[in-house]
């Protein structure tokens, strides 16, 4: 009961705040932003992004408005041209907080002026609410991560000169925004070099109400974004970059927050304290794990703009310091692409990581450890079934001796790499429990049997004497076969010598001495 009215006080306050803001012009309403642009598009045109608008505010500042199929509808997009003009540039993906939008970093927080001397590509794209996840909005489904991950990236290769190594993949937001920067980089430490978090909440576990009511801002129902904490716990692990930490090996990570007060001032900022409290946190988290990363606690500083700029500014100048800095470049996506060892932890039931495939048929979300990734085989936590298919680290056509050994027994069989030099594996993970018809204590363990149980899959190439030898084998048991049929059909053509009439003809008795001995040749073969 308790939980419900904070909950139900804090959406009030939200609400409130939003429409006060929107009232000064702070930043616009939803409706406010693409009304001019008239009805959403329908139809065949509606399956595919597209730009419905497009202006040039600035000599660097240019504005879009995309209809989005992930989202069904148009939103806002604003992008800064690089301050330092190059024929590919690195991008900044800058992502705004919760009751802002894609207009907020420009308008209040000085991204044009602080990267005027950078080589980035900046773009900025809508967030709605701030939730940047999948989120069920009546019987509409608004996808930001896909809207973020797949359309944004496709309109920046249309339209701009993009580098798309990881080192020139950028990710950084304020608040939620930051959170949505280091969720992505989770979920893709391949398709991003660096992240950065400014006042971010980084264990959504830890701030549930928060999470809560950003949802309900956009017009969910409450505790419909993850879930119970409680009942749906993996989900809530899924999409907490404190919970998939291990993700961020190798990355440049970077995060600060301010105390939540200032110098003189009695007044705190619970918010801002916080979410430091949360970034001690997290950064123990990776110090745990051996994972290097920038922690800035800051002495002073609110949940507001006047940090967020003053954090944005300091970010870019730790940039320019490690562009400087050839060593901070680690290259370890190559390392992964030549089939070097990596582990991924992920809530999705399909995934593609540096270029493996895997698909999980499974009864209930579960956060899946794909462990030990090499060309040499790994393994995968969970229950249900898998697919998984490598990239090209394999020799075209050649065979592999497959083992698969799990919870459910083990296997071993011969598969032959294809064209591209890929192999593909189908198998079982542990079994699930069903759904209990009467939930209880009794039945708690039912939702997580069997999420801990390990199946390992082992790839060895097929040694090539052996490969030759069955080879051959094979080869000659199909020129036994064939001699033999071959030699009654020659002794049933060839008259007997007894029977037949002598030639002086020379020709001919070589003709038919040379029938002979291709047939003794065939027999004796």
């Amino acid at each position: 009961m308790r939980r419900s009215l904070i909950i139900a006080m804090g959406a009030r306050a939200i609400r409130t705040l939003t429409a006060a803001r929107s009232h000064r012009g702070r930043y616009p309403a939803r409706d406010q932003t693409t009304s001019f642009l008239g009805p959403e598009p329908r139809g065949k045109v509606a399956r595919t992004w597209h730009i419905r608008d497009k202006r040039k505010l600035s000599p660097r500042l240019r504005e879009f408005f995309l209809y989005s199929p992930a989202l069904g509808r148009t939103v806002g997009v604003r992008v800064l041209l690089p301050g330092i003009p190059a024929e590919v540039s690195p991008v900044i993906h800058l992502f705004h907080g919760g009751g802002d939008d894609f207009r907020s970093w420009t308008d209040f927080g000085s991204a044009e002026e602080l990267t005027l001397d950078s080589p980035y590509l900046v773009v900025m794209p809508d967030g709605g609410a701030g939730t940047y996840s999948r989120l069920a909005v009546g019987s509409e489904v608004h996808d930001w991560p896909r809207f973020h991950t797949e359309e944004i990236p496709a309109f920046l290769k249309a339209n701009f000169s993009v580098d798309w190594a990881p080192a020139g993949q950028l990710a950084a937001g304020l608040s939620m925004g930051g959170y949505g920067a280091m969720k992505y980089a989770a979920w893709h430490p391949d398709r991003y070099g660096s992240a950065a978090a400014f006042s971010s909440p980084l264990d959504p576990l830890s701030t549930v109400p928060a999470f809560d009511i950003i949802a309900m801002r956009e017009g969910a129902r409450s505790l419909s974004l993850f879930g119970d904490p409680a009942l749906d716990r993996s989900e809530w692990l899924a999409n907490s970059p404190y919970a998939l930490a291990e993700n961020l090996r190798g990355l440049d990570l970077w995060f600060s927050a301010g105390s939540g007060s200032l110098e003189g001032a009695k007044d705190r900022d619970l918010l801002e304290s916080m979410i430091s409290s949360q970034g001690e946190r997290f950064s123990a988290r990776l110090n745990s794990l051996g994972i290097r990363h920038s922690w800035f606690p800051r002495t002073s500083g609110l949940h507001d703009w006047t940090s967020w700029e003053r954090e944005l500014g300091a970010w870019l100048k730790t940039l320019g310091k490690r562009r400087n800095y050839a060593s901070s470049d680690r290259r370890r996506t190559d390392r992964v692409a030549d089939g070097g060892q990596f582990t991924f932890l992920t809530g999705h039931a399909l995934f593609d990581i540096h270029g493996w495939r895997v698909e999980i048929s499974r009864r209930r979300a579960q956060v899946v450890r794909f462990d030990a990734v090499s060309a040499a085989g790994f393994s995968l936590t969970g229950t249900g079934s898998f697919r998984v298919r490598t990239p090209g680290l394999f020799d075209p056509d050649r065979r592999y001796d497959i083992s698969v050994s799990g919870p459910s027994g083990d296997n071993a069989y011969q598969q032959k790499a294809d064209k591209k030099g890929r192999l593909t594996f189908t198998g079982r993970l542990a079994a699930a429990m069903h759904d209990p018809i009467i939930p209880g204590k009794r039945t708690a363990h039912f939702a997580t049997l069997g999420q801990d149980e390990v199946t390992t899959v082992r790839i060895a190439s097929v040694p090539v004497d052996a490969a030759a030898d069955r080879k051959h084998s094979a080869a000659d048991r199909r020129r036994t076969a064939a001699a033999a049929v071959d030699g009654e059909r020659s002794t049933a053509d060839v008259p007997d010598p007894s029977q037949t009439e002598s030639t002086d003809d020379p020709t001919g008795v070589y003709i038919e001495s040379g029938r002979e001995s291709t047939a003794a040749d065939s027999s004796e073969r």
